[in-house]
């Protein structure tokens, strides 16, 4: 999860950095697309951000990965919105459809894993208290 995080991170500051270039199959844009577009990698390297800081302690965090899963999700199901309003995009962003439905299921099912093992844990008692 720690990985997937350092992705999105990753993607969204190349984004952000070298802007409409990095859009694999995509075109000049006008300056105002452009500007939304460095506005929105932001948020999805700010996105891998927070996801990173939930994966390092995932058993008191999962719950917000959780919800940045589900986000991940509706990203998947956008992708599927623009492709019935205007096409099919490029070969790249039809295979990533089913990687950002996927994914989230599998990390809510490792979270899921981890915050339930951690319930099935006896409690500790602190000797020094």
């Amino acid at each position: 999860m720690i990985a997937f995080g350092l992705v999105c991170a990753g993607i969204g500051v190349s984004h952000l950095l070298f802007g409409t270039s990095t859009i694999i199959g995509g075109g000049s844009v006008n300056a105002t697309i452009d500007s939304d577009m460095r506005f929105y990698a932001l948020m999805f390297a700010a996105y891998g951000l927070v996801f990173v800081w939930c994966a390092v302690d995932i058993a008191d965090r999962g719950r917000v990965a959780k919800i940045l899963g589900a986000l991940f999700f509706a990203g998947g199901l956008a992708r599927l919105l623009a492709w019935a309003a205007t096409g099919q995009p490029n070969w790249f962003y039809v295979v990533m459809i089913p990687v950002e439905l996927i994914v989230p299921l599998v990390n809510w099912a490792l979270i899921r894993r981890v915050s339930g093992s951690r319930r099935t844990e006896p409690a500790r008692v602190d000797a020094n208290a």
